[in-house]
């Protein structure tokens, strides 16, 4: 059994894609399961609930387990034992990471908009058809990690892909991708701390261990108004994961800008962005991509 996972706080492009390349492994004879490391979101219990595809099992460790990642290619993203696993394959669309395996393994990552995009090219490639549920939830990835196309990691070929799913699942792409906006933007009653973890990632940067969350809405006055909160939060997090910087954006998908909450170390934030904090925050305008606008800048400072 070969256990199909991505990243750690699960986003939609994650999970679908673990979902739709274990369903290509078992439809080429592979004995594969989806599975997630963290409980989903809002928009991604959304799109299942849509396409009637069930969520999957829910697992910590992948000690002596054969692996394929999706979406990720870092330990500090990945569900725990990853180092004790038989690592198989990789499909990604993110920075290499540092992994290290004893053999040669099938390591596909290309500088698109989302995971979907690749596996769905797969299918394409292979000659396999993409059953209707699998391309309504590809392609319900790609729309969030996208941003319906509007944001700057979206390439020819995402919209290409996206509008060959669109055709096999019957969906608008603007109208569902603006439903889908509107399931990102749900907050709910969320407590600070889920707010910052919600959309988490761990980076290392040399020596340095940086974390950065982020919140995609169209409504980013309800997070902003808890500033305070959040910020009294983020300190407690920065001290207990000691975290050498932890940054959370929160993206406003109409105007396109992130307001940029930062505790812990900042000069290297200030340098890479130009920008002068104030208050623990700071303004970064045409921004919307942490992997593509955010991340870079970042590495290339710190690292």
């Amino acid at each position: 059994m070969k256990y199909v996972i991505g990243h750690k706080k699960p986003d939609t492009d994650s999970i679908c894609s673990a979902i739709a390349y274990a369903e290509l492994k078992n439809i080429e004879g592979d004995n594969a399961k989806p599975v997630r490391c963290g409980p989903i979101n809002p928009e991604t219990e959304f799109v299942l609930d849509k396409f009637n595809v069930d969520i999957p099992q829910e697992i910590e460790d992948l000690s002596n387990k054969k692996v394929i990642l999706v979406d990720h290619n870092e330990y500090s993203q990945a569900a725990g034992g990853l180092k004790k696993a038989e690592l198989k394959e990789v499909v990604d669309h993110h920075r290499i990471g540092g992994l290290v395996t004893s053999n040669p393994i099938f390591f596909h990552c290309e500088p698109v908009g989302s995971t979907a995009t690749i596996v769905a090219d797969i299918y394409l490639n292979k000659n396999k058809e993409i059953p209707q549920k699998t391309a309504g939830i590809l392609l319900s990835a790609i729309l969030s990690d996208t941003v319906v196309h509007r944001s700057p990691t979206n390439t020819e070929k995402d919209t290409e892909i996206a509008k060959k799913l669109s055709e096999i699942c019957g969906v608008d792409i603007e109208e569902y991708g603006k439903e889908m906006l509107k399931e990102k933007s749900k907050l709910g009653e969320k407590e600070p701390r889920d707010i910052i973890l919600g959309d988490f990632k761990e980076y290392e940067f040399g020596e340095k261990l940086v974390g950065v969350g982020q919140v995609e809405t169209v409504v980013p006055n309800e997070v902003l108004e808890q500033k305070n909160q959040l910020l009294q939060e983020m300190k407690k997090i920065t001290t207990q994961e000691n975290y050498n910087t932890l940054i959370l954006l929160v993206t406003d998908l109409l105007e396109k800008d992130t307001e940029a909450l930062i505790t812990g170390e900042t000069q290297n934030f200030e340098k890479a962005f130009q920008k002068e904090i104030k208050n623990n925050s700071a303004t970064l305008k045409g921004v919307l991509s942490r992997k593509k606008q955010v991340i870079p800048p970042l590495e290339d400072t710190m690292a």
